[in-house]
């Protein structure tokens, strides 16, 4: 949708993507920790002139039709761009455009609850409000979107048939060998596939999926050749994954136990040879 994000990096992110992030609990874990420390802030100041139960309710009704409104702005968006492609839509507008329907919404609902006037009061804090939000949300794009986004799993159809080579924890230097990913210590010979993206990396492991801010170049300095091949400046592949060189669409690959395939840079592919026939053949 050429959106940027706060901090005018591009957001690769559909329609689609968007309204998908509502159905993952990490997701609602980070929105419920931000509800409570709007609740406890309380940048509305109303928490003094309210009775606690309209409080809460006020609260509670404007972080729901906030992102609710901010998901009909996103597929507005989506239609919108079947026409015109460009310019990009700086995320805080998107935000100002949800913020600003909630904010006159809830006044007046809560005025008419309470019977007070409010909307000076709400007025007076509406720019300091507005940006406790979009400093919530960069901090979801920027920390926790990675994560929801991160690819799942490859299911494997039907039983995996056993290598008829070592994987790397069968070899001499290769059984209890860590891996450090972004702090984290990771058995090596649980590790199938590294792919990196921006500042992250997805690792795909036997019966799990780790997401770490980490340099792939990092994490590749603590193998050997033994251990597995860099194919790409994005990817590693453990030696026990490989299961030969191969084409798709004309580019090589390499192809792995499961069909999965992962790109080979042309300026790699006579290394990516000598390691299959040194390591595979």
């Amino acid at each position: 949708m050429h959106l940027r994000s706060a901090t005018f990096e591009p957001l690769e992110l559909s329609a689609q993507q968007f309204l998908d992030l509502f159905q993952n609990r990490l997701t609602w874990r980070y929105m419920s920790l931000v509800f409570v420390i709007l609740i406890a802030a309380d940048p509305s100041g109303l928490a003094g002139q309210l009775p606690a139960a309209v409080f809460l309710l006020a609260w509670l009704v404007a972080f729901l039709l906030y992102l609710a409104l901010q998901s009909v702005l996103i597929v507005a968006i989506a239609a919108l761009r079947q026409i015109l492609p460009r310019p990009a839509i700086y995320w805080p507008i998107i935000s100002l455009f949800s913020f600003a329907p909630t904010l006159l919404l809830i006044e007046a609902g809560v005025s008419l609850i309470s019977g007070e006037a409010l909307k000076p009061m709400l007025f007076e804090r509406m720019l300091f409000i507005a940006i406790t939000v979009i400093v919530f949300e960069t901090m979801y794009m920027r920390f926790v979107l990675p994560r929801v986004l991160a690819p799942a799993p490859v299911p494997v159809p039907g039983p995996k048939p056993a290598p008829t080579y070592p994987a790397p924890a069968d070899t001499e230097d290769g059984g209890g060998r860590l891996l450090v990913i972004g702090g984290q210590p990771v058995a090596l010979q649980a590790v199938e596939l590294i792919e990196a993206h921006e500042h992250h990396v997805h690792v795909r492991m036997r019966d799990d999926m780790l997401t770490q801010r980490a340099r792939l170049s990092d994490i590749v300095a603590q193998t050997g050749p033994e251990d597995g091949v860099q194919p790409h400046r994005s990817w590693w592949v453990a030696r026990g994954a490989v299961a030969g060189l191969d084409r798709e669409s004309g580019k090589p690959v390499l192809r792995l136990a499961d069909g999965k395939a992962v790109p080979v840079a042309r300026g790699r592919l006579a290394d990516v040879r000598n390691w299959i026939a040194t390591y595979l053949v």
